[in-house]
């Protein structure tokens, strides 16, 4: 299992309060060959527009050449980040990651 955190800000600094974000799995995958991983999971950012999820990494799945699209909207439903990360490890801070 890995865990991503990362803190979202509107383009004037402030942060993306309660919002929602979402990880979609490229394409279905397997986890140590028998347990099938989600391929849509979502969850809400903090007051602070900070995330913390843990789900297992492109690394640990089958096959591995699988990456996620994780989507942040803001608590009206408005998109205000997209992008694409193949995530390894046991640790990611999507603020650093520059997406693929």
């Amino acid at each position: 299992m890995g865990v991503a955190t990362g803190t979202f800000t509107y383009p004037n600094g402030s942060p993306i309060a309660s919002g929602l974000y979402q990880f979609k799995l490229s394409a279905p995958a397997l986890f140590s060959n028998a347990c099938n991983v989600p391929v849509l999971f979502t969850g809400l950012l903090d007051t602070s527009g900070h995330m913390t999820a843990t789900f297992n990494f492109n690394d640990v799945l089958t096959p591995t050449t699988t990456s996620y699209q994780l989507t942040v909207k803001d608590i009206h439903g408005g998109q205000v980040w997209n992008g694409i990360y193949t995530l390894t490890g046991t640790a990611a801070n999507i603020n650093i990651i520059v997406p693929s």
